[in-house]
């Protein structure tokens, strides 16, 4: 009998585990054995160079701020409402983050950060599918493409024009994309147990990116320009669902910066872990990414290499890296003294044929 399938919600619980107890290892390897095989091709990383792959996601974890763990947790937003010790180092984070490179990740969920229930994103499922229009006419494209400017007029939109559809034309790549997201909601939706459909999902749909100015990023995301069709158009089908009764609370996007780059090669990777680590992939229902992360880094390399040395200086000083990595490499010289075996061999021979 096969083992049961672990769901997004049971993996993410785990890892959340093993990063409390410290165990980095075992969690780091996970996401890159899913995440580096999507860049075989790529001239962005070298994903055979696996050893330099899994000591920057080791420093990552290693210097991640309380607010990184709490993203991990799936409690960022609750905990931000209430913990001063959060709210002092997240203003220290912002603060730093308009001249240091960084993460930032959207999450959707209501004021309180209470998520959608399953139910609820299978209703925005519905208006994705609804908005797509495929083989009849939409009932909410209109209204919805008028939530956030600019506007669309009544006759643009009944000629097929979709605010979140359209590049020059009509695109079928973002069709297929929100297909995908369709298909992953669904199988969210289905590995949930039937008791807990109307319960809030632990972990919210959130997407991540990085930027060298976050905060601009953000603007941008907010104000739904050059931003994610697929985080805005359901950004704009909750408040559409709030504000005609449908859902109860109003699930919107909340912003945040959860980590500082210190080093020059950690801005892909770092995404690369961040988005594997949050599982923000439209395929699986656990977000709005759909494409590979760590693509749109190029602008690391024009921070000067003393901004850098600066950066780093300040991680050591600020956060507990050093002594992190020192329990790691503990850790690890303990597990290879372990597997030394052969030499534990010879040594019990020696000892048995003493007289």
């Amino acid at each position: 009998m096969s083992a049961p399938i672990e769901t997004l919600t049971e993996r993410r619980l785990r890892w959340s585990n093993l990063l409390r107890g410290q165990h980095y290892q075992p969690v780091i390897a996970e996401v890159l054995d899913e995440e580096l095989p999507k860049y075989l091709h790529s001239t962005i990383i070298d994903a055979s160079d696996r050893v330099s792959h899994v000591r920057e996601c080791a420093l990552i974890l290693a210097s991640a701020p309380l607010l990184f763990a709490a993203a991990v947790d799936g409690d960022l937003i609750r905990r931000m409402l209430t913990d001063a010790d959060l709210q002092n180092e997240y203003a220290i984070i912002q603060e730093r983050a308009h001249d240091q490179p960084s993460i930032y990740i959207h999450l959707l969920a209501d004021e309180g950060g209470i998520a959608p229930t399953p139910n609820q994103y299978l209703s925005i499922l519905n208006m994705v599918q609804d908005y797509l229009a495929e083989g009849h006419t939409s009932a909410h494209a209109w209204q919805l493409d008028n939530v956030a400017p600019p506007p669309v007029s009544q006759a643009m939109s009944a000629q097929g024009y979709r605010k979140y559809l359209q590049t020059k034309h009509r695109s079928s790549q973002r069709i297929e994309t929100l297909r995908r997201y369709c298909d992953g909601i669904q199988r969210r939706w289905q590995e949930t147990p039937v008791p807990l459909r109307d319960t809030p999902f632990h972990f919210p749909p959130g997407e991540c990116g990085y930027s060298k100015d976050s905060h601009v990023r953000l603007a941008q995301h907010r104000a739904h320009r050059s931003s994610n069709y697929v985080m805005n158009l359901v950004e704009d089908i909750c408040t559409y669902l709030h504000g005609t009764g449908q859902f109860r609370q109003h699930f919107r996007m909340h912003q945040f910066i959860i980590y500082l780059i210190f080093r020059p090669n950690q801005a892909a990777i770092a995404e690369i872990l961040c988005s594997g680590l949050l599982q923000v992939w439209v395929d699986n229902g656990g977000g709005f990414n759909a494409y590979p992360a760590g693509r749109s880094v190029a602008t690391a390399r024009r921070v000067s290499a003393g901004e850098w040395a600066t950066h780093e200086s300040w991680v050591r000083q600020g956060s507990p890296v050093v002594e992190n990595m020192r329990l790691q490499r503990e850790r690890a010289e303990e597990w290879r003294r372990a597997l030394d075996w052969e030499t534990v061999l010879v040594d019990d021979e020696e000892m048995a044929e003493r007289p």
